[in-house]
């Protein structure tokens, strides 16, 4: 159901375009609501209007915007309100897993940390500090989706920094639900296991969502038999922004089928 103008929302994601990301984008849309989406250039900018320009009715713009550099936080907050009047909802979904990703603690180097941390912590902490402040002098309430992963709370091989600064996500929305609760804004993080991307590898889900039994170790692992899809992870982001979510904050919602339970 579209809703109406006074209940349409303007939410940012970041890294809106594809993956997780784009199934976000797409959920919001369909519900009606306004969201700028911000790419890291404009190659990716260019391949995300393309890919979302069927998705609707809600409005949606795409913008290129480096979040590791200071004042590109400051920069995107600007276009939302210039081109939508405000900002409602945030949602923290850019990431990466390397370059610091997939090689041991050892084999590290000072440019792949610095990377990771800077568009994986860093921009979140940025974007949350520019958009709180919009949220906060607005004198309506606001929402803050962050991307987590289980990867925070379960060690894995060759992953150290990635989870280090999932691990911070995890904190970093924890403090700020208590420092911006006044406001009237909420705090949530989404933990997403392991989900079918482009990103993600090989063992995609069959089309009743069973895993062969020569699929990669996350899916046959997670107790509800199957590798999660970005819809999965999405529905929860739109629940959790919604009224419906009113008393929930400085929590961690996990999507993983069960993992960590495993």
């Amino acid at each position: 159901m579209t809703p109406s103008a006074s209940t349409v929302r303007v939410v940012i994601v970041t890294g809106g375009g594809t993956g997780i990301g784009a199934a976000i984008t797409r959920a919001f849309a369909a519900r009606g609501d306004d969201i700028l989406v911000c790419q890291r250039d404009e190659a990716d900018a260019a391949a995300a209007r393309a890919a979302l320009s069927e998705a609707g009715p809600g409005r949606i713009r795409v913008v290129a915007h480096d979040l590791t550099t200071r004042g590109a936080a400051q920069a995107l907050v600007a276009d939302a309100v210039e081109s939508f009047g405000t900002v409602d909802v945030l949602v923290n979904n850019a990431a990466v897993t390397g370059p610091a990703s997939g090689r041991g603690l050892l084999e590290l180097t000072d440019d792949g940390i610095d990377e990771t941390i800077a568009v994986n912590l860093a921009s979140v902490i940025r974007l949350i500090r520019e958009t709180g402040r919009v949220m906060a002098g607005s004198g309506h309430s606001g929402v803050i989706v962050n991307i987590g992963s289980v990867a925070a709370d379960a060690a894995q091989m060759n992953a150290s920094v990635y989870s280090a600064t999932k691990a911070g996500v995890h904190a970093l929305t924890r403090s700020i639900a208590l420092e911006l609760s006044p406001h009237g804004i909420r705090a949530v993080t989404v933990a997403p296991g392991d989900i079918a991307t482009r990103l993600s590898g090989d063992g995609q889900p069959a089309d009743d969502g069973t895993v062969a039994p020569d699929a990669p170790y996350w899916a046959r692992t997670t107790p509800l038999g199957r590798r999660g899809a970005p819809s999965d992870v999405a529905e929860t982001v739109v629940f959790l922004a919604s009224a419906e979510a009113a008393f929930i904050t400085g929590t961690v919602v996990g999507v993983d089928g069960g993992w960590l339970s495993y």
